[in-house]
């Protein structure tokens, strides 16, 4: 069953926060340089004390740049093939302005960062809940400092606000990969741009049928876990701890996103967005 707002979970939407969960939410947009909060952070928000227990263990790995430096390391291992690109041609051809193209490219960038991110720092996050020991995890190289990703994401649409073919099209799409109990905000989107998505699903959907996209979600989930376990130990110790049923709840969100949609898109994003015109 899905919440009024089309969230596949129950959430608090961007629109519909209020007092400290807005601010929360605030702040992570800004730390983490993307103009959306994911849906596990607002998955997060329905639990008592989950999410500003969640902020405030993991902001010293944001400070630091910690979780940025892992995250970009997380990327930069991924081992995905620059598929035949989209052309600008192609694009226009479809009918798709230079407007149009500009926030396409920043949703993906923007999925792209904050999806890397989150693994590393949801998976050191339940390897707290789970009271597993720190591992001697190996230090990302340094790195410059991203820019923000400005501008204005648009309508993240309901599923049952989508004409029935682009509905049918997003759920295709997010069966790619599997892991598809819950839908990929990503999807929602795009689905502003109905012919830009049908152009990205026979782009990915050959690969995927090739059986070449699921070694790569293995690999990044299996690299998300280890490189979580590294740094694990610098997650600060918030003074107020959910009770136990709000962390059973935690512990069981955090490992249905991070094996779930996130470890996927992480793999898949890439493939899309390097097939964009430079």
């Amino acid at each position: 069953m899905t919440n009024p707002s089309g969230d596949p979970v129950p959430a608090i939407s961007e629109a519909d926060a209020t007092g400290e969960v807005a601010a929360l939410y605030a702040d992570i947009r800004a730390t983490l340089g993307v103009p959306v909060v994911n849906l596990i952070w607002r998955h997060l928000a329905m639990f008592p004390g989950a999410l500003p227990w969640a902020w405030e263990a993991l902001k010293p790995l944001y400070a630091d740049d910690t979780i940025a430096a892992q995250a970009a390391a997380l990327r930069a291992e991924l081992q995905v093939p620059a598929l035949a690109g989209l052309s600008g041609p192609t694009l226009a051809a479809a009918g798709l302005s230079p407007d149009d193209l500009s926030r396409i490219t920043m949703i993906l960038r923007s999925y792209e960062r904050s999806n890397a991110m989150n693994m590393v720092a949801l998976c050191a996050l339940s390897a707290r809940l789970k009271g597993q020991a720190p591992t001697a995890g190996e230090a990302a190289a340094a790195l410059r400092a991203e820019a923000a990703i400005g501008g204005e994401m648009p309508p993240l649409l309901t599923l049952d606000a989508m004409a029935a073919p682009v509905r049918s099209l997003v759920e295709d799409l997010n069966r790619i990969g599997g892991r598809d109990e819950i839908l990929a905000s990503m999807y929602r989107h795009l689905a502003n741009w109905p012919v830009y998505l049908a152009l990205v699903h026979a782009l990915i959907a050959p690969y995927a049928a090739e059986d070449r996209l699921e070694p790569v979600i293995l690999n990044v989930i299996e690299n998300g876990h280890q490189r979580a376990a590294g740094i694990s130990g610098g997650l600060a110790t918030p003074a107020a701890m959910p009770g136990d049923a709000a962390q059973a709840e935690m512990a069981a969100a955090l490992a249905r996103f991070t094996d779930g949609p996130i470890g996927k898109m992480i793999a898949i994003v890439p493939l899309i967005r390097q097939a964009m015109p430079a």
